[in-house]
């Protein structure tokens, strides 16, 4: 079993506009809305690519019939742990005319310590043997930001791998627990080493920097670069084949799932690489986050270009 934590948990509304202008009041707008998060964008493409899978999420109650009804739905099993209120809602405006998309993000309550202590305790007694946790997304307001080190130290006591895709503190104390797999973007490289990292050689060297504290396998994301990827002594760019894309929103996520299912399979490094990639292209042909098709990144993969650094 792979399982997605969800930490924060959002209502995700999207308006399709024709061009977007502010201050006017604009009717009979076509929208969507759906439950989202990381840990969500990834167990759909996990279950795309025919792994079982669960969600184990800290949910508001008065969205949980919401949230499990959607991942029922997509035979995804949910593991919710219910607080009180409402999810926040992120509002995304597709703009056809200038091809511009616009985000509002809305800012999740408060959660008190002793929430914060009774959902680890949840989480925790979820982790066996033989699983596969993916640890994504922010953390709410009001946990400490160790809390991805103290359940990744978990896994690793009871030897199960971790994945961790995160950024600022949360990364920097999550770190320490030597997880698995990272997936940093080049943003969150520079923001953990604190300077402008430009290049391949430059990024490679920051990544070699995590393989040495431990971490078997360094992912860093590259946009509609692809990636460039670590694992012992060796160190690959690997270039996307070239697709229409119709909405980067979730690629990331999909390359997660690409590489947890890779290597629950026992996948070789470089294949592991092919399949990461081919989720992520896959994605960008689609709209919505978590929308891939296997077929799809099966041909995929043939066309991922690896070379070594």
């Amino acid at each position: 079993m792979i399982v997605c934590a969800l930490f924060n948990p959002a209502l995700d509304v999207c308006f399709n506009v024709e061009k977007f202008e502010p201050g006017n009041t604009l009717l009979d707008l076509h929208s969507n809305s759906f439950p989202s998060g990381k840990g969500i964008n990834v167990a759909r493409v996990v279950k795309t690519l025919g792994e079982a899978v669960s969600v184990a999420a800290l949910i508001p109650e008065n969205d949980s019939r919401k949230f499990s009804s959607f991942l029922c739905g997509l035979e995804v099993e949910p593991l919710f742990f219910e607080i009180p209120g409402n999810a926040r809602v992120n509002v995304t405006i597709l703009e056809e005319k200038n091809s511009c998309v616009t985000h509002l993000n809305s800012a999740a309550q408060k959660i008190p310590v002793r929430i914060q202590e009774e959902f680890l305790s949840f989480i925790t007694g979820q982790i066996k043997q033989g699983d596969w946790w993916s640890f994504s997304g922010s953390i709410p307001s009001g946990f400490e930001c160790d809390v991805y080190k103290r359940v990744i130290d978990v896994c690793n006591q009871r030897g199960v791998q971790s994945l961790l895709d995160t950024r600022s503190n949360a990364l920097k104390f999550g770190l320490r627990s030597k997880p698995f797999i990272i997936k940093p973007n080049i943003s969150e490289l520079e923001e953990y080493f604190e300077e402008p990292i430009k290049g391949v050689h430059h990024i490679a060297l920051k990544g070699k920097r995590f393989i040495d504290m431990g971490i078997s396998y360094v992912f860093i994301s590259l946009g509609s670069d692809g990636m460039i990827a670590l694992h012992e002594n060796d160190c690959l760019l690997c270039s996307p084949p070239k697709v229409k894309a119709v909405d980067t929103v979730g690629c990331g996520d999909a390359m997660v799932a690409g590489m947890l299912v890779a290597q629950k399979r026992k996948f070789s490094f470089a294949d592991t690489c092919r399949m990461a990639v081919a989720c992520g292209a896959s994605k960008a042909m689609h709209q919505g986050p978590g929308v891939v098709t296997r077929d799809e990144v099966w041909q995929l993969m043939e066309d991922v270009e690896i070379n070594a650094v």
